[in-house]
């Protein structure tokens, strides 16, 4: 009896409760996806992973039932008509090519369009089954349906085309295509009348309007795209990025690069690259106008026939869902910040999208120190619906975790709750019930009441570490972005930026882990030379992740054995950096673990170590007294030489140092920062940016803007020369009979020899201490596109075009052997210097070193 009204239910609802599901979870991705990049709180995270992954499980899903339905129809109860079966299916096509505002979850699912390409293909094919068994004898929604089919397969060429551009080879691909004429453009940047020419203080409030400050950010991400794709900006370009932010305010500068993350971002993970297109454009009205019809030919049809009243509001409602979607779409696009870079600035459209896009200017609120209220700061406080990113920083102390307890949270808002996780406490919920309890009658001290109140005992402390575990705050604290410390960090790197003109000081900055800051106080006659060269053998004597442990060790004793009357801004950064660098190791390891190397392992190291020194008193001490008694205890003889006697060591030092070890602690910070942002690659950095957005890559590309970032292949910045300019030449030439294979060369002494012909396996060098003179114009080309352009997967491709065009061999490694062959091949980083030193001493003459 229950199995056969079970039975019923499922198949009565079973088609129509996934087909209204699909169109929830299209609502809720298209709604609640860009939550992504504005929140990193977890729990958001996975109900959108979820909801990501089941869109496509159920559109497959629910064609599949609606095919078995309609090969089965003799054996099935549903209670459908098949021509609205077939409808049905074609709406779940339509679902199936997604939301603008996701495509794909993480950067590896874009790597993936193949696969959803294959999928596409399979869900046609069932659709078209699904028409194929319907139409011949039931042929009354026969146009709306094939209206909608042909609006899905629009949506769905969209979705894999948005895939395939945002996947980094295509990407890498796009932004070589952003390198032509870069100089010209970078110079009509430079006479834009809003680019700032006076340098402006760094406390300011913001300056610019929010619509120019888009424009402004939307050049830059152009120009720094290319970092995603290994590749590097050219000079003109660099000089421009250093000028604007030497003259451009700070929180200006937060603002451009919260931008451009933003543009980096929607690159990656939605349709954007897709929509700002033509074509695009005219799709999307076709899509659009198709839908329309559809549910004007639908309204008709049904005056005329008797259909079921409960699957004619599911149609209605997919129809108005298909409509009210795309009008969401259109008003996120009209109000996009890619509408707001696209269109001019005169016009009235400008006018009327800079007004409702002034909603998104950061608000800042009030911040003090928790519980000494005396210490406020002033922190990002940007409603959740128009932020660019998280807003926030998160901390995690080693010393806390090892007594157990949760990182304290340093900062709350004044005015506004700084976590809504924190609202709803379960400790607060647990008291409460217990208050309750108490209060109530007396069934409460009954039998049942007592085994109440066990279990609310019993489980809801287990309860509540479970949800701080998957929220992921048990051992982490979650902070406002304090504007102050983002002041301190964009003034030490725009004052060491200032030596990046040279390469050889701009590789130190982009090497320097502390040490550069260390020696500038000793130039400065702040820092003597003695206390300089102890505090340097923490820097440079180790590793950096041993490091990183150490300063953090160093920088909680004095944070906790001090306590200052006075606001010292240089201690608080100090702490806030210090706990954010120990977060990245514990909890952001994928994002660092290009310079954290062992960091973890270290840690727990620590962690035994600290057991190892003081004991089962451990378990009676608070975190200040613990910092008391690990600077006074004598080393543990079981543990020299290690990381905590080191960073207690470094701690020692310190005191010699008094009222200035915080200016030093906070420099130190911010090199170590700089060090690890930078050294992180730029494909790492996009991970985060669906997760809220890290400090990390802000100062990443902060670093990158100031002309502090190097490239040992590249240098500080490189020049691009247009291949298919190159080709186009140098097909003419050869047309001409210019590219003929004459090559000389010349001995030491300027006395011609021998003439060198080609072979099948390229060209051939006759000497090893001969140089070779390019004789044909359109060999001179190929080999100064060799030299000046560069060198990529992508560009090599385009080398083999011309090389196979013209006919002449490139030249790649090994010039000490005389016999060796000269062929075009990708080199490794490795062999690039090689390349070029090769290249320069034997395929060009000195007339042609420098283009």
């Amino acid at each position: 009896m229950a199995y056969g009204s079970i039975s019923a239910l499922w198949n009565k609802w079973n088609i129509r409760g996934f087909v209204m599901l699909s169109l929830l979870l299209q609502t809720f991705l298209i709604l609640f996806s860009p939550l992504r990049k504005k929140t990193a709180n977890p729990l958001i995270i996975s109900l959108l992973w979820l909801a990501y992954l089941m869109a496509d499980w159920v559109v497959a899903f629910t064609i599949g039932l609606i095919s078995h339905n309609q090969s089965n129809s003799s054996t099935c109860v549903v209670e459908v008509d098949g021509a609205l079966l077939a409808f049905w299916a074609s709406f779940l096509l339509l679902h199936l090519g997604g939301p603008d505002t996701i495509t794909a979850f993480s950067m590896e699912d874009s790597s993936l369009w193949r696969r959803h390409l294959l999928s596409l293909v399979f869900q046609v094919g069932s659709a078209i089954y699904v028409f194929v068994q319907v139409f011949p004898t039931n042929k009354l929604l026969l146009i709306p349906t094939m209206l909608v089919f042909l609006a899905g397969v629009i949506k769905n060429v969209e979705r894999t085309v948005a895939l395939n551009f945002s996947s980094l080879p295509k990407l890498r691909k796009w932004a070589l295509s952003q390198r032509e004429h870069p100089d010209d453009v970078a110079h009509e940047f430079v006479k834009d009348p809003t680019f700032p020419q006076v340098e402006s203080s760094c406390g300011k409030e913001p300056e610019l309007v929010e619509s120019i400050m888009v424009k402004h950010a939307f050049y830059f991400f152009q120009m720094f795209v290319v970092l995603l794709g290994d590749l590097m900006f050219t000079s003109q370009e660099r000089e421009v990025s250093r000028s604007y932010f030497q003259n451009v305010s700070t929180v200006d500068a937060l603002r451009i690069i919260s931008v451009e993350l933003q543009f980096m971002y929607e690159a990656l993970h939605t349709k954007m690259l897709v929509i700002c297109s033509k074509w695009s454009y005219i799709f999307r009205v076709i899509a659009f106008t198709i839908i329309v019809t559809a549910f004007f030919l639908f309204s008709h049809l049904k005056k005329h026939h008797q259909l079921p009243e409960l699957d004619v509001k599911i149609t209605y409602s997919l129809l108005f869902g298909g409509i009210a979607l795309d009008v969401i779409a259109l008003l996120m696009l009209v109000f996009s910040d890619w509408t707001v870079a696209g269109i001019k600035q005169v016009s009235f459209l400008n006018k009327f999208v800079s007004a409702m896009n002034d909603l998104r200017k950061p608000r800042f609120a009030t911040c003090e120190e928790h519980p000494n209220a005396v210490i406020t700061y002033s922190s990002l406080d940007t409603p959740l619906i128009f932020r660019r990113w998280s807003e926030s920083m998160s901390a995690c102390n080693l010393l806390l975790l090892v007594l157990g307890k949760s990182t304290r949270k340093m900062w709350k808002r004044g005015g506004r709750c700084g976590r809504p996780w924190h609202n709803i406490s379960t400790r607060g919920i647990y008291m409460s019930l217990l208050r309750m309890i108490s209060k109530g009658p007396n069934w409460s001290q009954s039998c049942v009441g007592k085994i109440v109140v066990f279990l609310i005992k019993s489980l809801m402390p287990g309860f509540s570490r479970s949800v701080r575990r998957i929220a992921n705050t048990d051992s982490v604290s979650k902070n406002p972005f304090i504007k102050e410390l983002w002041i301190f960090i964009f003034t030490e790197v725009k004052r060491k930026s200032k030596d990046t003109n040279d390469e050889i000081k701009a590789k130190k900055i982009f090497e320097a882990k502390g040490d550069l800051f260390l020696e500038s106080l000793f130039l400065e006659s702040t820092l003597n030379d003695l206390d300089r060269g102890n505090l340097l053998e923490y820097i440079t004597k180790v590793n950096f992740d041993s490091s990183i442990i150490m300063w953090h060790l160093a920088t909680e004793v004095w944070y906790n054995k001090e306590k200052p009357t006075v606001k010292n801004e240089e201690r608080e950064f100090s702490k806030i950096l210090s706990d954010y660098m120990m977060y990245l190791v514990f909890n952001q390891f994928n994002l660092v673990s290009t310079v954290a190397g062992i960091a973890p392992i270290k840690s727990s190291k620590t962690f035994e170590h600290i057991f190892k020194t003081i004991g089962n008193e451990i378990y009676d001490m608070d975190v200040e007294g613990l910092c008391q008694r690990l600077y006074t205890v004598h080393p543990n003889n079981d543990c020299g030489g290690s990381v905590l006697n080191r960073g207690i060591d470094l701690a020692r030092e310190m005191e010699r140092l008094g009222d200035m070890k915080w200016k030093v602690m906070s420099g130190v910070w911010v090199e170590m920062l700089s060090y690890a942002a930078i050294h992180t690659k730029g494909e790492t950095h996009m991970q985060v940016l669906s997760k809220g957005g890290e400090l990390l890559t802000f100062v990443w590309l902060l670093m990158a803007h100031f002309g502090c970032y190097y490239k040992p292949e590249w240098g500080i910045y490189a020049d691009y020369i247009d291949h298919r300019l190159l080709l186009s030449k140098a097909s003419s030439f050869r047309a001409t009979g210019l590219a003929s294979p004459r090559y000389s060369t010349a001995t030491d002494d300027g006395a011609s020899a021998l003439t060198g012909e080609r072979d099948s396996g390229g060209l051939r060098r006759r000497s090893a201490h001969r140089r070779r003179v390019v004789d044909s114009e359109a060999d001179q080309l190929v080999a100064r596109y060799v030299l000046f352009s560069p060198v990529t997967d992508a560009s090599w491709e385009a080398r083999y075009e011309i090389f196979e065009e013209v006919g002449v061999a490139g030249v790649t490694e090994s010039a000490a052997s005389p016999e060796s062959e000269l062929v075009p091949r990708s080199p490794s980083r490795s062999r690039t210097n090689v390349f070029y030193e090769s290249s320069r001493d034997y395929v060009l003459g000195d007339q042609y070193r420098n283009p």
